[in-house]
């Protein structure tokens, strides 16, 4: 199976049934509040964006008024094995499947 895009304007959802691992490769994520994969998950408060080779913070208050930042983490790249699925609650996003056997 070649690699598949995951596009769109919100909120993706994948499940993994192709009998093999996957690697979920994030190259861009709008807005991001939580991310889940295999069961877990993960959340940002205040994350404008993520992705790959993206570094990610924001600012809280006006350019000339900042009142302080929001540090976060979330993964921009993780496997699933057969049957897990991914989702994410997010604007705007890129995503690249990749399975196993390339």
């Amino acid at each position: 199976m070649a690699s598949q895009v995951l596009s769109g304007a919100s909120n993706p959802s994948y499940t993994n049934n192709t009998g093999q691992n996957v690697r979920i490769v994030i190259n861009y994520m709008a807005s991001p509040t939580t991310v889940s994969w295999g069961g877990v998950s993960a959340s940002a408060t205040g994350a404008s964006a993520i992705g790959r080779n993206i570094a990610g913070i924001s600012t809280v208050g006006s350019a000339n008024n900042a009142t302080g930042s929001t540090a976060f983490a979330l993964p921009t790249e993780l496997m699933l094995s057969t049957s897990q699925t991914f989702t994410a609650t997010c604007g705007v996003y890129n995503i690249v499947v990749i399975p196993e056997a390339g």
